[in-house]
């Protein structure tokens, strides 16, 4: 008998049922992450008071057969605070399919945030492979799920060979290798002895800067001092860098790594914080470059930054980031409220 429950086990025990059946619905079709418990253990905020009513489970009496995960975050929604939530990870086993278990997680998931007065669920569908079994607009019919728009990614490639034999698509392949005089990292500047590694001391002024970039956007996370505090320094997955002069932090970026797999495992470096608006360009640069060369010494091919106009982009042209091509929907389910958010202003959300 099939029940839907809170998912009982360990982030291990997460990642060993995710990551095998990612592996055999993917595996030498299209990319995709190689899920880790020590990533799950920090993007769940696994020992959180409440956090697992936010990790949706079915079982078949013992046996784990499906998933579907969220974290709850404040968020502004064209300048009201409401409680908002991220959520992905859809994981059904391939022998259970086809029968309902995705509406029954959604309609579950559902549930608990009215229980939780929580207001919107931020998810992505990625459509960018035929391969994809993301839920695509023309099967939702639910006025309160939105596709609000499709974003893509800013990819800057850092090992050009290595990428090159990581790709799936052959083209792609090719034009990692035509970066290869674009894809070396600038050595340490006269800046750099600005730049280390942001310390719980720098979270208070860090909260002020990103709030202060995102002003006026129409949709972004509420970051607090709770919040930024677990992002920026929460998982030692979670590189922090900040640029401090004259005793005062003028921007830092965030980032973490994962495997991603393609025709073989590879290291790639998710950007979840680009926060430079106080920096001059040279400044801003050479906080990105000191940030490429750790990824690069922590074994990253390629890294990445989803595109939604939270980041200048002349900033990442000047980084030698390519746009590529929008490749997933960006979807505002509203659970107890309804707004309209422009589809065509920056806003700034995490990406999962």
């Amino acid at each position: 008998m099939i029940r839907l429950d809170d998912f009982q086990g360990t982030p291990e025990d997460l990642a060993e049922f995710i990551t095998p059946v990612w592996r055999e619905t993917y595996q030498g079709r299209m990319v995709y992450p190689d899920w880790a418990g020590d990533f799950f253990r920090w993007q769940m905020r696994w020992d959180a008071p409440g956090s697992r009513r936010h990790m949706i489970a079915a079982y078949d009496e013992d046996r784990l057969i499906a998933t579907l995960l969220g974290t709850s975050f404040p968020v502004r929604a064209d300048n009201e605070l409401i409680r908002g939530s991220i959520w992905s990870w859809m994981t059904i086993d391939p022998e259970y399919r086809g029968r309902g278990l995705a509406t029954l997680l959604d309609r579950d998931r559902v549930r608990r945030l009215q229980d939780e007065q929580v207001d919107l669920i931020v998810s992505y569908r990625y459509f960018g492979s035929r391969h994809s079994l993301a839920e695509q607009p023309k099967k939702v019919q639910a006025k309160p799920k939105k596709f609000n728009r499709t974003v893509g990614l800013w990819v800057r490639v850092l090992d050009p060979r290595t990428v090159g034999r990581w790709s799936l698509k052959a083209v792609d392949g090719w034009m990692s290798r035509l970066s290869f005089p674009l894809a070396k990292v600038p050595g340490p500047g006269k800046l750099d002895s600005f730049i280390r590694r942001a310390t719980e001391q720098d979270i208070p002024r860090c909260v002020e800067l990103v709030r202060e970039q995102t002003a006026g956007m129409p949709l972004t996370m509420a970051w607090d001092e709770s919040t930024l505090r677990h992002q920026l320094l929460g998982s030692p997955l979670v590189t922090t860098l900040v640029l401090e002069r004259s005793g005062a932090v003028e921007g830092f970026v965030s980032f973490h790594i994962l495997d991603w797999v393609g025709r073989m495992s590879g290291k790639v470096g998710i950007f979840d914080l680009i926060v430079t608006d106080r920096l001059g360009s040279g400044a801003a640069l050479a906080l990105m470059n000191a940030a490429f060369r750790t990824m690069v010494e922590k074994g990253a091919i390629l890294t990445v930054k989803v595109r939604t106009g939270d980041v200048p982009a002349s900033l990442m042209w000047r980084c030698y980031f390519v746009p590529r091509p929008a490749d997933s929907h960006l979807i505002l389910q509203w659970v107890s409220l309804n707004r309209e958010i422009s589809s065509r202003s920056p806003i700034h959300l995490l990406w999962r």
